[in-house]
């Protein structure tokens, strides 16, 4: 399941991989950005394994000052930009970062959930 949220001071994405294999454990990337009521923005990326599982993520990134908020939603688009060139780099496709396009927080190719494009790749 893949879902998005948006509020003014989060934003939200869960990307599940693909199931290459029945075999397989599903992976899925969590991130979020989050403003404090400081105005410090912190964005995280958080895997997780077979059954929910937290697997070791990445440092938080913090943003501070006037800018904190546009240099926040840059870096969290980024990670997850990244994160779906990885996940259909593994389905063998070569996607380019201009082709995901953002509505709010959610990441969508071709008009659809990124994820969603992903996953119907992947049963194929």
């Amino acid at each position: 399941m893949n879902s998005a949220t948006a509020a003014p001071a989060t934003a939200r994405y869960t990307l599940t991989y693909p199931q290459a294999r029945p075999d397989q454990p599903r992976l899925a990337v969590r991130f979020t950005a989050t403003a404090d009521s400081r105005g410090t923005w912190t964005v995280e990326r958080q895997p997780h394994g077979p059954a929910g599982r937290m697997l070791t993520g990445d440092q938080p990134r913090r943003y501070f000052g006037d800018d904190a908020q546009a240099r926040a939603v840059s870096a969290f688009r980024g990670l997850v930009v990244r994160e779906i060139l990885h996940a259909a780099q593994t389905l063998g496709m070569e996607l380019e970062p201009r082709d995901v396009r953002f509505c709010g927080a959610h990441p969508t190719i071709d008009g659809m959930d990124a994820g969603e494009w992903l996953d119907a790749l992947g049963s194929d």
